[in-house]
């Protein structure tokens, strides 16, 4: 499986700007073709407008992908600003963008929380923490197929009152009104049996 790094990501946000003919007007260039190649989010298909663009160096044998690194990003909640005078790109999270898995907008909202266990892996160990303003709700998307065991999620309010989520071999959503502040989480569990977890927090 190919690894995707910064240098592609880059690449994608100035091909999404500038255009494939400016950007690779260079030497040492020997093809440049569109991909079929699809994107998956923790193994959920992630729709993308535009193809991703495989190159092939003259001095390489394999070819490199390059993502369309600003739909990509924006998709994930950020908002990408691209600055040609200065020459960055500048990322900033939470763009109040709807999140697509599959196709479907899940929500609308901004994503604070999105937990999974890593493929074959029999437990899941995550933590963090997210600000909140009042009268916001966090909505709790999950999905599990776990066996074996249970995976606790424990929500932590400003003050630090504590609230337990247990989550078992059943998908559920669950809604949580918020106060204001910073809110902490920490999800861990064990499942022999195998199975996977996914748990998407999304706050409106």
């Amino acid at each position: 499986m190919k690894k995707f790094d910064v240098k592609s990501l880059v690449a994608g946000v100035i091909i999404g700007t500038l255009g494939i003919t400016t950007v690779f007007a260079a030497t040492g260039i020997k093809s440049v073709i569109l991909s079929n190649t699809k994107v998956t989010l923790n193994g959920d298909s992630l729709p993308l407008s535009k193809s991703l663009i495989s190159v092939t160096m003259d001095n390489e044998q394999n070819a490199i992908l390059y993502v369309p690194a600003n739909e990509l990003l924006e998709k994930l909640g950020y908002t990408v600003n691209y600055n040609d005078v200065k020459n960055t790109v500048d990322l900033i999270p939470g763009n109040n963008s709807s999140h697509e898995v599959n196709g479907d907008i899940i929500s609308e909202g901004n994503v604070v929380m999105n937990l999974t266990n890593n493929t074959n892996q029999m437990n899941i160990a995550e933590s963090g923490s997210f600000q909140a303003e009042s009268n916001q709700t966090l909505t709790l998307n999950v999905t599990s197929d776990i066996k074996g065991g249970s995976v606790d999620l424990f929500l932590f309010d400003p003050n630090g009152k504590e609230q337990r989520i247990t989550i078992g071999s059943a998908n559920i959503t669950k809604e949580i009104a918020l106060k204001k502040g910073v809110w902490q989480y920490n999800c861990s569990g064990v499942f022999k049996d195998g199975g996977n977890v996914k748990i998407v927090g999304i706050i409106k």
